[in-house]
């Protein structure tokens, strides 16, 4: 299966699946998504009280480039890279927000990610999707200029989660002892109608 988007925490840290703690880094505090298809970098999140949040980074912009070099031929890693660093130090972001292009100067500053409790559906529904899939409503901007691959993908996997969450809570309402049963079925049968 092809993977479409790439989420990571601009502050440097890559997102790759369950984080069990809180985690402490630095960084501008805003997450960022590499759309595979047409190579854009986008920003999906930005987190309350970051620096990005107080220098008004706009969610749904593009990242054009980073302290000048162009964000379109780096990897994931490589964007991070590019914006972690020292308390203090300063990120240019060259973003696309509306067709309008700006720069944006935000100080890294010290940002704690707070992972939310998962709760029981998660934990079956991440044995279905993808380690790096974020379906959190997408930015408007960023709706109307990521690819179309992209989007059927992001539609499909909504569409997918929905389904699962009706099967989910069909097997809840099963006595307890026959819940992980039905639960662990509904799995297996997910696990295997998936895109190519």
């Amino acid at each position: 299966m092809k993977k479409f988007l790439i989420s990571l925490i601009i502050t440097g840290m890559v997102s790759t699946g369950i984080v069990l703690a809180d985690v402490s880094f630095c960084g501008i505090g805003a997450r960022l998504e590499k759309d595979l298809y047409n190579k854009k970098v986008f920003v999906r999140k930005v987190f309350p009280n970051s620096a990005a949040a107080k220098a008004n980074l706009p969610e749904g912009a593009e990242i054009i480039a980073i302290n000048g070099q162009k964000t379109k031929d780096l990897n994931i890693n490589q964007v991070t890279n590019l914006v972690r660093g020292e308390e203090g130090t300063k990120v240019q972001l060259q973003i696309k927000y509306y067709k309008k292009e700006s720069t944006i100067e935000i100080p890294r500053a010290p940002f704690t990610f707070v992972n939310p409790p998962e709760d029981k559906f998660e934990t079956y529904w991440k044995q279905i999707a993808p380690a790096d899939l974020n379906l959190d409503p997408i930015p408007h901007n960023m709706q109307i200029s990521m690819s179309k691959q992209a989007k059927e993908l992001t539609e499909y996997w909504i569409m997918k989660k929905e389904k699962f969450k009706s099967a989910y809570n069909t097997c809840m309402t099963y006595p307890e002892v026959k819940q992980e049963a039905c639960l662990n079925n509904i799995v297996n049968l997910y696990k295997g109608n998936t895109l190519k």
